[in-house]
């Protein structure tokens, strides 16, 4: 293979960079190589020396740490050989102590048998004793217990007389006092009919008091209803002029609506007295329903009449049955959409079109005492506790709907053109109550349905049904006068019979407890003679059964005294034997405490045998290596040493023909310098993304990531994808609101950076676009 030289690889690389010198020994390549070429051969002198010196420091280390192991294997050899001496003297130790032990074990077992001995001899020795004692005792309690028996019978006999005779004489006064309470119970069981009989009428006389005063208060109220002024809704003119046509200013028509509103008082005022009070706003007494319907009839007429509207809404008992049957059917309900099914329900019961009947309904809050939340079965159920609602409160959410529907440009017409059978309903629903206005039309409705007016009544009307219940309830509260006062005799008397009776019967147990106490005091004295002649005959066995106890207890004292003798010579050989094991144990742990001490200076010895080892090992190793280090080295200087002359004289050939190429390579250079500078003033404009794009009302807001080195940013939308015809705006912010544009739209947005520089304005790339919404 031929040789390339050095010389013309280093100008193959220097034309391909494209360099601007000639390509002659003067060249900084070509001078560079040429000064390193004269250092090279004192450099490779300097590593041969260097590499001679790390061999020569790492031959003195092996060799020292040679004679370090040379004396560690002498010393673990010594060790070795004092721990085999101390192993055999601590076996020869250890089989001293077996003949000790193997008496001691006898000794103590001997010891143990005559404890054992002993502690029986002494148990049956405390038995015998125990014995005796219980048997005198046994013996001497029976003596004094004939004694005692003896004189029981005597006193017994002489009690039982006078018991006897105090029984009699009970006996006698019970008789007397149950005669007398016999009267006395037929007496009061006349009374107890007298007094049912007054009760009842009590009760009855209430009761029609109770129901006339609830008429005297239902007539109340509607007297106070009809005398109401505020059951009517002025409409301001600008409204007026809106719904006929006079006008198209709607917002003016709407805010002059909401300040009549705001100024308008309620017929149900908070804290009047016909200002019912309900736990349940969904249970309206019938007087209150009727009130709520004409007063909502009163409202939307009198809008009717102010716009000109000839509908008519008409209250009817068919209407007000439908009322009830949807609130029935509301709460009833368990489904989401409760009035569309409590109407459908409602119709199918009274046979009418559910398409015949419309209905405008509005939530108010009701008061919450409390709230508790339960899981059960992985469903939340709420559960509530309320207050009460009045009256005044559902009136107002009524004149909050009719309200609501007027001031609504495309909801005016449910109340402005209603037309039909009419009536409202009150319903509730966790923590709401609902106020709904039903509507049935006419020509819909059945044969049988009942269209029989509901009129409201008169003022005079009413003021007479006023006065007439105010008479009803003024004699019915005299009737319960003479009904109580009747009633209050026939209870007296009949208390007064039945604390007699408790008083007599009283006397009649108390005496039937103290004769059953005396007779309980009577002396069995045939009892006392049959415990007197058992007790007597027990007593010689007793004293026979004392006198074997009393031998026991000498014959078990003797041999207590046998064993306690054997118990004390058995002690004094256990003593000799355990001193004698505890000397030879003595000798054999002290040859195991030198046996363990020679261990572990020979466990020692031969860990720093084993360290001094491996050293070695390593040193030779390391010492291979540097050698070949060397060796490299040397080789190396070697052909430094032959290459210097050989240099010198090629570079001096080649210098004239490389002059010629200097002008020619200078122009290049030039050129492709001018063109790089030309290429770097491409400006490139940092990226930016959308972070956030929410759409608002008939708007979007856009925000994003602040790019780096930019001037600003642009933000265009359109509605088509093509981004066709669309609008462009500029900020220096990071978030943009975009306003006017159509509400419930579709746009497509896309955002992109501009950086001004020099008097020219630069811009990244659209980013991909994002749609939004407007609401």
């Amino acid at each position: 293979m031929k040789k390339i030289s050095k010389n013309v690889l280093l100008v193959s690389s220097v034309g391909l960079a494209g360099s601007a010198f000639a390509v002659t020994n003067t060249h900084p390549v070509f001078a560079a190589n040429n000064a390193s070429k004269k250092t090279t051969v004192a450099n490779d002198q300097a590593k041969v020396k260097s590499a001679q010196k790390s061999v020569d420091q790492t031959q003195s280390k092996l060799t020292q740490v040679q004679n370090d192991l040379n004396t560690a294997n002498k010393d673990l050899a010594q060790k070795e050989t004092e721990l085999a001496n101390a192993k055999s003297t601590a076996e020869a130790a250890n089989s001293k102590v077996a003949a000790p032990n193997k008496s001691n074990d006898e000794a103590q077992s001997a010891l143990k048998q005559a404890q054992a001995a002993t502690d029986s001899a002494n148990s049956d020795y405390q038995n015998a004793v125990k014995d005796s004692t219980d048997k005198q005792k046994d013996l001497t309690d029976s003596q004094n217990k004939v004694t005692n028996l003896e004189k029981q019978l005597t006193d017994g006999e002489k009690n039982n007389n006078d018991i006897k005779q105090r029984v009699t004489e009970k006996n006698n006064k019970i008789s007397d006092n149950q005669k007398t309470l016999s009267g006395l119970q037929q007496e009061k069981s006349e009374s107890d009919a007298k007094l049912a009989s007054a009760q009842s009428d009590l009760a009855e006389m209430k009761q029609k008091a109770d129901s006339a005063s609830q008429v005297l208060q239902a007539a109340k109220k509607d007297l106070s209803s009809a005398t109401s002024t505020n059951e009517s809704l002025t409409l301001p003119q600008s409204y007026i002029d809106y719904v006929t046509g006079k006008s198209t200013d709607w917002d003016t028509a709407k805010k002059d609506l909401q300040d009549v509103v705001n100024n308008h008082t309620y017929p149900f005022t908070d804290g009047d007295e016909n200002d019912t009070v309900y736990d349940d706003p969904a249970a309206l007494s019938e007087s209150d329903q009727k009130r709520l319907d004409f007063y909502v009839k009163s409202l939307i007429d009198s809008v009717k009449s102010q716009v000109g509207s000839t509908s008519k809404l008409t209250i009817t008992d068919g209407s007000l049955e439908f009322a009830k049957r949807y609130t029935q059917e509301y709460q009833n309900s368990n489904y989401v959409f409760r009035k569309y099914n409590a109407i459908k329900s409602a119709s199918s019961i009274m046979g009418l079109n559910e398409y015949a009947v419309t209905g405008y309904d509005i939530a108010a809050n009701r008061q919450v005492t409390s709230r508790s939340i339960s899981i059960i079965n992985g469903y939340i159920y709420n559960s509530y506790e309320f207050g009460t609602t009045k009256m005044s409160e559902i009136a107002k959410a009524a004149f909050d709907l009719v309200t609501q529907e007027l001031a609504n440009p495309t909801d005016y017409n449910n109340i402005i053109n209603n037309n039909g059978y009419f009536s409202v309903a009150v319903t509730t629903q966790d923590d709401k109550f609902y106020v709904c206005l039903l509507t049935i039309k006419p020509a819909n409705v059945p044969s049988h349905f009942n269209t029989n007016e509901v009129v409201k009544p008169s003022q005079d009307e009413l003021a007479t049904a006023v006065q007439k219940s105010q008479a009803d309830s003024d004699q019915a509260n005299k009737d319960i006068e003479s009904a109580q006062s009747t009633f209050d005799q026939a209870q007296a008397q009949n208390q007064k019979l039945g604390q007699e009776i408790s008083d007599l019967q009283k006397k009649i147990s108390d005496g039937q407890s103290s004769v059953a106490s005396l007779q309980k005091q009577l002396t069995d004295t045939a009892k006392l003679q049959s415990q007197i002649k058992e007790t007597k005959d027990s007593l010689p066995a007793k004293q026979a059964a004392l006198q074997a106890a009393n031998e026991k207890v000498q014959t078990t004292q003797s041999k207590l005294n046998d064993c306690k003798t054997a118990l004390a010579a058995a002690q004094k050989e256990a003593a000799n034997t355990q001193s004698n094991l505890d000397k030879v144990k003595a000798d054999a742990s002290s040859a195991q405490q030198k046996l363990q001490t020679a261990q572990k200076a020979y466990d020692e010895a031969k860990k720093k045998q084993e360290k001094m080892t491996a050293s070695v090992a390593s040193l030779t190793k390391k010492l291979a290596y540097e050698k070949k280090q060397l060796a490299h080295a040397k080789a190396v200087l070697a052909l430094a040493q032959s290459k210097k002359a050989t240099t010198k004289k090629k570079s001096t050939k080649k210098s004239t023909k490389k002059a010629t190429t200097k002008k020619t390579t200078k122009k290049a250079t030039k050129k492709k310098v001018a063109k790089k500078v030309k290429k770097a003033k491409k400006v490139v404009v940092a990226s930016s993304k959308f972070t956030s794009l929410k759409g608002s009302k008939k708007a979007f807001v856009g925000k994003w990531k602040k790019a780096k080195s930019v001037s600003g940013y642009q933000v265009r939308y359109s509605t088509a994808s093509s981004m066709k015809k669309a609008k462009t705006k500029s900020t220096k912010a990071t978030k943009l609101k975009v306003s006017g544009l159509k509400s419930k739209k579709k746009y497509y947005v896309q955002l992109r950076s501009y950086r001004k520089l020099s008097g020219k304005t630069y811009y990244s790339a659209w980013t991909k676009a994002k749609t939004v919404k407007t609401r």
